[in-house]
């Protein structure tokens, strides 16, 4: 932190502020990618039942912390358009190297494990550690290094400061309508931000949500971590002493890439090389893709006729919720490769990027657009469907996707030279 110069202009506010998207949209994949893998039955598995509802309490807290990752990245977008900027859904794809970004730790696609939660854990650290012991034992980190290390947090505190320093009359030049707030989605702690005070208020949020705060380090980011990992760390040991493993995860890859990405994605990640799974891979980061557009076109449209905004932002998260989850746990269950290459372990959604195609601003054409790509996908979502090697959750995520879309599919196909606004 102290090695870093104070922000002092609109542009590097503008790329540290665009630095931040990028690691809250990558954690948020990071922990939906882990909370994938968790095992669902006592049944596919050896887990026993008391083991179970742990893993399940597990996958429940990743799940929500992922959705508060979202929420972050979503007021990241608020403070960029706050000050000129534009909402950037954009990063690279995984893995990515512990050199790419200050934190010094890879952000990458894994199986739940002690591994990835230790990586977890270091991502959502305090400012200041009140627990140092902890980290001293899980990640060798000597006590006076602990609060010199770059955070997150001090991402956002070095954000916070950038915000003060800047004159405010300056500084603030966004069109205050392009804010989104609560009553938008089911954000409800998204904070509108027209000057410091409410750019403060919505950094404090995503610093409190993380980090916590010295009173409270329990019901924060990392303090939930800090709580599965002592579970976990008891549960390991009493199977242990049982004579027995301790595998809450389902045997995953790291880092899947589908066929579309592997002449474009870093040579680190590990190819999809079945051919169902590929197709089924690509289908997610169709999905996906039409999902952040959706949201992104939400937070640079500014207000929509008959509460389009609302509506499109309710089912952006409907995507992520009811059609990317189920879909994203076929993936754990379908197998990586056609031959041996890696050991029998199955598949997961790779959560790939390819080109920045946002929506155009034009309400009637934007919908037109988005109910063509509904359409695609609901006609290779259903011939993935069929498919015998189909799971079920892959069945109900493409039922999903169809019921999602409705109100767009409703909708009539524009006329040549006319535009219609309105949901149905």
């Amino acid at each position: 932190m102290d090695a870093n110069p104070p922000i002092t202009s609109r542009s590097d506010l503008m790329s540290l502020l665009t630095e931040a998207c990028e690691l809250e949209h990558g954690l948020a994949c990071s922990y939906l990618y882990s909370a994938f893998t968790m095992k669902q039955s006592v049944y596919e598995s050896d887990l026993t039942w008391q083991q179970f509802q742990f893993t399940r309490k597990w996958a429940g807290q990743l799940y929500f912390i992922a959705s508060q990752e979202m929420l972050h990245l979503s007021q990241v977008w608020n403070l960029l358009t706050a000050i000129g900027g534009t909402p950037y859904y954009m990063r690279p794809n995984f893995p990515q190297s512990h050199k790419y970004y200050p934190i010094g730790l890879p952000l990458k696609l894994e199986p739940f494990s002690r591994k990835a939660l230790k990586r977890f854990t270091f991502y959502e650290l305090p400012s200041v550690v009140s627990d140092v012991e902890f980290l001293e034992k899980e990640f060798g980190i000597k006590s006076e290094k602990v609060n010199k290390a770059f955070t997150v947090g001090k991402l956002y505190q070095q954000i916070k400061n950038a915000f003060s320093g800047i004159p405010e009359k300056e500084l603030f030049i966004g069109n205050p309508a392009l804010q989104v707030g609560p009553g938008v989605g089911q954000f409800n702690e998204l904070v509108r931000v027209s000057g410091r005070s409410s750019a403060d208020a919505g950094i404090h949020t995503i610093m409190e949500q993380g980090e916590g705060n010295p009173k409270d380090e329990v019901d924060c980011h990392y303090g939930l971590y800090v709580k599965i990992d002592i579970e976990y760390d008891q549960l390991e040991k009493e199977a242990r002493e049982a004579g027995n493993p301790f595998r809450p995860s389902r045997n995953t890859i790291d880092n899947p890439i589908s066929s579309l990405q592997k002449n474009i994605g870093p040579s680190q990640a590990n190819p999809i090389t079945d051919p169902f799974t590929d197709q089924v891979a690509v289908f997610f980061d169709n999905v996906y893709s039409l999902m952040l557009r959706m949201l992104q076109y939400v937070f640079q449209s500014g207000p929509l006729p008959d509460s389009m905004q609302a509506q499109l932002a309710d089912m952006a998260i409907q995507l992520m919720t009811r059609s990317l989850k189920p879909i994203g746990e076929a993936l754990t269950l379908l197998p990586a490769a056609v031959d041996n290459r890696y050991e029998g372990k199955t598949a997961g959604p790779c959560f790939g990027l390819y080109r920045h195609v946002s929506l155009p601003a034009d309400p009637g054409a934007a919908l037109a657009v988005m109910r063509d790509r509904f359409v695609e996908l609901i006609e290779s979502g259903k011939r993935l469907a069929l498919n015998k090697k189909a799971p079920q959750p892959l069945v109900d995520g493409i039922a999903k996707l169809e019921s999602i879309a409705s109100p767009i599919l409703k909708r009539p196909a524009p006329s040549a030279g006319k535009k219609t606004n309105a949901l149905p």
